[in-house]
């Protein structure tokens, strides 16, 4: 009976070291993965400050109105319209993307806030919508050329 017991309480300890290293193999895993992702971030986060900054000292200046331009997206033409107030960028709105599919369209769209702070269509685009991102970007650009001075 004893020594039932005792091999009961080998085997659980047993199981119990086993499932705390597959635990601590999994949690090292996910550490590498947070930091890959961090970055990551970083990176992003110093190509956005570069593109400002280059931005700021090429002393862009667009001219006031409304400009339109397109550009080839996923599922077709993409379609932007961009106004400039005070020389600055200050609304990119996409007026037609009928052959975009809507969630990758949605996706690409958050690239729009990026432009408006770098006050530029050269950021980066959106992983997972590439082609819509570039679709958006290449407007946003043609509309840009039209409004330098």
């Amino acid at each position: 009976m004893r020594q039932r017991e005792f091999w009961m309480r080998a085997a659980s300890l047993a199981v119990a070291l086993g499932a705390l290293g597959v635990y601590q193999s999994q949690a090292l895993q996910w550490q590498r993965e947070e930091q890959a992702n961090q970055l990551a971030v970083q990176r992003a986060q110093a190509h956005n400050a570069a593109v400002q900054q280059q931005a700021e000292e090429t002393g862009v200046d667009y001219a006031d109105g409304t400009y339109t331009g397109s550009g080839q997206g996923f599922g077709g033409t993409v379609s932007v319209e961009v106004t400039i107030s005070g020389g600055s960028i200050t609304e990119i709105t996409v007026t037609d993307a009928a052959g975009e599919d809507a969630a990758y369209l949605n996706r690409a769209a958050q690239m729009i806030d990026r432009m408006l702070a770098a006050q530029s269509a050269e950021v980066d685009t959106i992983s997972g919508a590439t082609f819509s991102s570039n679709g958006i970007k290449t407007a946003v650009q043609q509309a840009l050329k039209g409004a330098g001075k």
